[in-house]
C-alpha cells in the first residue's frame, strides 16, 4: 500500500493559494501575470506570488507555476529568463509546462528547476512519459481521457513521477489538440484565454435531418469529474499527485474540495479496510460546484452519454453559507506553527532569545536590560507581549522567561528581540529552498545571433494529405503533387493482411507516377492502438513509404522502437511556436515540422527555419476526442467514418467524423481555410512545402482545388469556396 500521495490543489490568486494549503493541500499550482493557462483568473503579480512561495515553504508545502502556454518567439527570447528569475531565487518548487520550447529553455537556463510536462502535451501513454523523463521532466500530468488500466500501466512502466485529475472540469477535447475557441473568436485554449465554445448549444444533424427530439442539446459539454469513491483504486495505481482542477473558481471552492479529499486519502492511507465515502460529504462535494451532476471521468469508461450535460447545463455553485464559513475557516486564516522559547532577561546584559521549532534553534539578542529605577517590569506583562506573533506564521506553545526581579527593558526592545527571532526563524526555514541563478544565460542580442538562420526563397513542393480513395485517386493525376500523405484511417486495421496490402498498393501507385508516399499516423495513440499497430509494425514501415507524418509524441517513440529510420514529419499540433520547440523535436529524430496554424504570418516567417510545412487549405480540426457525437446522439453503430454536422446558434456548421478503429472524433470547421489568394504571404513565410488537408471533399472536388493551388490561380477561390477563412495568417492570436 503507498504511504504517500499529493494532494495538488488550484490557486487562481494568493488568497486561493493560503486557502488551499490551510484546508490540506501539500502543493498548489498557480500562475503569475503571464504565460498561465487561465489568462482571466486572479493571477498576482510577482511580489505577492514569491509571498505565497514562502508561505507555502513555511508550512512544508509547495508550489508549482504554470508557464503552461505556447510561447512566441519574442516572448522566449525576450521575457521567459527575467520573468521566472525571481521565482527561481526565491524557491519555485517546479514549472508546468507545455511548450517544447519553453521545456529546453527552462531546462538550459535553470537546469536546478524541476519540470512538469503538463496534460496539454497530451501524453496518452508510456512511451511518451518515458520520452519525456529522458529528455528531463521529474514529472507527467497525464491526458484526462485515459482509463485507470492506462494509467496503471504508465505508472509501473515509465519511471517518472505521474500525475492525474481526480476532480473537476474536463475539457471535451484532448487536451492541447484544441482550436475551437482560437478560431472563431481569436481567443485560444493554448494561450490560456478559450472562451468555452464547448459548452454552447448545437444542433446535430445527420445530412439535412435533425436526429434529436430536442433541437437544441449540449452535446460537447462534459460534466465534471468526481472521483472521491475511486480513490483506493487511484492511490493503488501508482498515481504521484491528485490534481483538483479550478484555477478560475473561488477560493472557498479550492478548499472545500481539498478539506473532502484530504480526509479520504488520509482514511485510507491509515485504516485501508474502513474506507467508505459519507454520503453528506458527496453532496457537500457538489453543493461546491456541480455542472449536471458529476461523472466519474474516463477511469471506468471510454466515452458515453452519462458523462454528457447534453441538457441545458444545470449549474450549481456554492451556497452563501457554505462558502462564508470556509471563507472563515481557510481563507482569512493563518496556520500557525507551534515553537518554544526561552527569554533571558538580566540586567547588564543584552536581551536574549531562543526559538525552537522541532530540531530548528535560532539565537537572538536585543537592547541592554537596566536596573528599574521606579516600578520592575512585571514577567506577565513582557509575557503578554512575547505571545504576540500577529500575521506570522507561528505561536508560542511553551514559553519560559528567565529574568531578574528588578529589572526595566523599554516594551519596543521586547517587541523588537520577538520580531527579530521570528523573523530569523522564517530565514532559516527558507534558506534550504532559496537558488542563486545561473550564470550561463545568453545576452539577447547573442541568443538572436545564434538562432538567426538565413532561408533562400524557393518554390514550395506541393503535399496532399487524404482519407479517401476517391480522393487519392483524383489528386494521383495531378503533375503539381509532389507529396502525399496516407491517412492511417483510410482502411480498416481490423484486417491486418488486407491492410497491409492496401496501403502497399496505394504507395505503389504513388511511386508510379513519381511521387512521394508518406504514411500519417493516427491522431491519438493510446495503448489499443499501439497494441494493434505492433502486431504488424515491422511489415507496416517496411511498404515502400517516403516518411511518416506523426501526431504524437507516442508515435515518435514507437516508431524508434521498431527500428524506423526514414523521415519523420510532424504534423502543425506538435507546436513549434517557436525555434527552440522546433530544434526540440529536430533533435528527436524529427525531419520537418508543420507550422502551428495559430502564428500570424510575420510569426511563422521568424519560426520557419528551412523545414517548415505550411497548411494553405482545409477543414481544419478543431477538437479531437475521446467522445463520439453519433454514440451520444444516436449510440454505438460502429458506422466509420460517419459524418455528423453540428450548427451553432448563429447557424455555422462543424463537421464531425468519427474514427471508430481508434475510437476518436475529429470536429472540424464547415468554412475551410484558404491561402489560395496569400501568395505574397506563403511567399514571405518561404515554407519548403505547402499542403492541402484533404477531409470530408470528393475526388472532383480535391482535383478542382488542387488544381487551382497547383496553378495559383486565386480568381478560382470565390468559384471553389462560397465562404473561406484566412484563419490566423494576418492577426494571429493573443
Amino acid at each position: 500500500m503507498r504511504n504517500e500521495i499529493e494532494l495538488l490543489a488550484p490557486a487562481g490568486s494568493y488568497e486561493g493559494l493560503v486557502a488551499a494549503i490551510n484546508a490540506g493541500a501539500d502543493a498548489v499550482y498557480i500562475g503569475g501575470k503571464k504565460f498561465g493557462a487561465r489568462a482571466y483568473a486572479d493571477n498576482p503579480e510577482e511580489d505577492m506570488l514569491i509571498a505565497g512561495i514562502r508561505y507555502a515553504h513555511l508550512q512544508g508545502k509547495k508550489v508549482y507555476m504554470t508557464i503552461n502556454t505556447l510561447l512566441k518567439e519574442k516572448e522566449l527570447q525576450g521575457e521567459l529568463y527575467d520573468y521566472v528569475k525571481g521565482y527561481y531565487e526565491a524557491g519555485l518548487d517546479a514549472v508546468i509546462v507545455q511548450d517544447f520550447g519553453v521545456f529546453s529553455f527552462l531546462k538550459k537556463h535553470f537546469p536546478d528547476l524541476p519540470l512538469h510536462a503538463s496534460t496539454q502535451m497530451t501524453v496518452t501513454g508510456e512511451e511518451a512519459a518515458k520520452f519525456l523523463r529522458e529528455q528531463g521532466a521529474k514529472r507527467v500530468v497525464l491526458a484526462r481521457e485515459l482509463s485507470l488500466q492506462e494509467v496503471k500501466q504508465i505508472c509501473e512502466k515509465a519511471s517518472v513521477e505521474i500525475e492525474c485529475f481526480v476532480h473537476g472540469a474536463i475539457c471535451y477535447c484532448y487536451s492541447g489538440q484544441c482550436l475551437f475557441s482560437s478560431f472563431l473568436g481569436g481567443r485560444s485554449g493554448n494561450r490560456g484565454r478559450c472562451a468555452q465554445p464547448c459548452r454552447l448549444p448545437y444542433t446535430t444533424y445527420e445530412g439535412k435531418k435533425i436526429n434529436s427530439k430536442k433541437k437544441e442539446l449540449y452535446p460537447l459539454s462534459l460534466k465534471d469529474m468526481m472521483t472521491i469513491e475511486y480513490l483506493p483504486e487511484l492511490i493503488e495505481a501508482g498515481i504521484t499527485s491528485f490534481k483538483i482542477e479550478g484555477r478560475m473558481k473561488r477560493p472557498e471552492y479550492a478548499a472545500g474540495v481539498v478539506e473532502i479529499y484530504r480526509k479520504y486519502i488520509d482514511m485510507y492511507l491509515k485504516e485501508p479496510n474502513s474506507f467508505h465515502v459519507e454520503p453528506q460529504d458527496k453532496e457537500r462535494l457538489l453543493q461546491l460546484y456541480s455542472r449536471s451532476g458529476n461523472s466519474t471521468g474516463y477511469y471506468k469508461q471510454h466515452n458515453g452519454k452519462n458523462m454528457i450535460t447534453l441538457e441545458n447545463p444545470a449549474y450549481v455553485s456554492g451556497e452563501n453559507a457554505l462558502f462564508q464559513s470556509l471563507k472563515e475557516k481557510y481563507t482569512n486564516q493563518i496556520n500557525k506553527k507551534n515553537i518554544s522559547g526561552i527569554l533571558r532577561v538580566f540586567k547588564g546584559k543584552p536581551l536574549e532569545m531562543d526559538v525552537t521549532l522541532k530540531d530548528m534553534k535560532i539565537s537572538v539578542s536585543g537592547a541592554m536590560v537596566e536596573q528599574a529605577q521606579n516600578q520592575p517590569l512585571a514577567r506577565e506583562r513582557i509575557e503578554k507581549q512575547i505571545y504576540k506573533t500577529g500575521a506570522t506564521c507561528f505561536q508560542f506553545e511553551q514559553l519560559e522567561i528567565q529574568m531578574d526581579s528588578d529589572i526595566f527593558v523599554p516594551m519596543q526592545a521586547i517587541n523588537e528581540i520577538r520580531r527579530n527571532a521570528l523573523d530569523e526563524l522564517e530565514r532559516e526555514i527558507l534558506k534550504p529552498y532559496e537558488r542563486k541563478v545561473p550564470q550561463n544565460f545568453l545576452l539577447k542580442e547573442e541568443m538572436k545571433k545564434t538562432l538567426n538562420n538565413e532561408k533562400v526563397n524557393k518554390q514550395p513542393v506541393l503535399h496532399v494529405s487524404v482519407e479517401t480513395k476517391e480522393q487519392l485517386e483524383n489528386l494521383i493525376v495531378l503533375d503539381e503533387v509532389q507529396g502525399i500523405y496516407i491517412d492511417s484511417s483510410m482502411f480498416s486495421i481490423s484486417d491486418e493482411k488486407r491492410y497491409l496490402q492496401f496501403m502497399d498498393e496505394c504507395m505503389q501507385k504513388i511511386h508510379q507516377v513519381r511521387k512521394k508516399a508518406y504514411y500519417y499516423m493516427p491522431a491519438i495513440f493510446r495503448a489499443d492502438t499501439k497494441n494493434k499497430f505492433s502486431k504488424f509494425g515491422k511489415e507496416l514501415l517496411a511498404l515502400p513509404m517516403d516518411g511518416v507524418v506523426i501526431r504524437n509524441l507516442e508515435s515518435l517513440v514507437w516508431l524508434k522502437e521498431q527500428g524506423y529510420t526514414g523521415k519523420i514529419i510532424s504534423d502543425y499540433n506538435l507546436y513549434t511556436f517557436n525555434k527552440q520547440a522546433d530544434e526540440f523535436l529536430r533533435e528527436n529524430g524529427v525531419e520537418v515540422t508543420t507550422l502551428p496554424l495559430e502564428l500570424n504570418e510575420y510569426e511563422m516567417k521568424e519560426v520557419n527555419q528551412g523545414n517548415a510545412v505550411l497548411t494553405v487549405y482545409g477543414h481544419i480540426p478543431f477538437m479531437v476526442s475521446a467522445q463520439c457525437v453519433n454514440k451520444t446522439m444516436n449510440g454505438c453503430d460502429k458506422n466509420e467514418g460517419k459524418w455528423l454536422t453540428l450548427k451553432d446558434r448563429y447557424k455555422k456548421d462543424f463537421y464531425v467524423k468519427n474514427y471508430c478503429d481508434y475510437c476518436y472524433n475529429i470536429i472540424r470547421n464547415g468554412v475551410p481555410l484558404s491561402l489560395l489568394g496569400a501568395q505574397k504571404s506563403i511567399k514571405n513565410i518561404n515554407p519548403m512545402g505547402i499542403r492541402l488537408m484533404f477531409s470530408k471533399e470528393s475526388g472532383r472536388e480535391a482535383y478542382n482545388i488542387a488544381k487551382a493551388f497547383a496553378c495559383q490561380d486565386s480568381a478560382k477561390e470565390e468559384v471553389l469556396f462560397a465562404e473561406f477563412t484566412r484563419g490566423h495568417l494576418k492577426k494571429g492570436v493573443e
